[in-house]
């Protein structure tokens, strides 16, 4: 599984945003995703949905937030 699209998901973004930014900066975002040593933390924590603490130390961190700000820009 590939929680990518849970943590886009989580901050209130979609696959269309993602897509939006550019599919080779989506392919890259879910290249960091599958190759992460601690997708399984992101996994419970989404299975949680968020409930108990912040979301794990995510190599897709500074993506998601430039897809956050171009949406709010949008």
């Amino acid at each position: 599984m590939v929680p990518l699209l849970g943590m886009l998901e989580r901050r209130g973004l979609s696959l269309s945003d993602a897509e939006a930014g550019g599919f080779q900066e989506l392919a890259r975002a879910a290249q960091r995703c599958l190759a992460c040593m601690d997708r399984n933390a992101c996994i419970r924590w989404l299975k949680w949905q968020g409930r108990y603490g912040r979301a794990p130390l995510c190599p897709n961190t500074a993506y998601l937030e430039r897809l956050k700000e171009r949406r709010a820009a949008a």
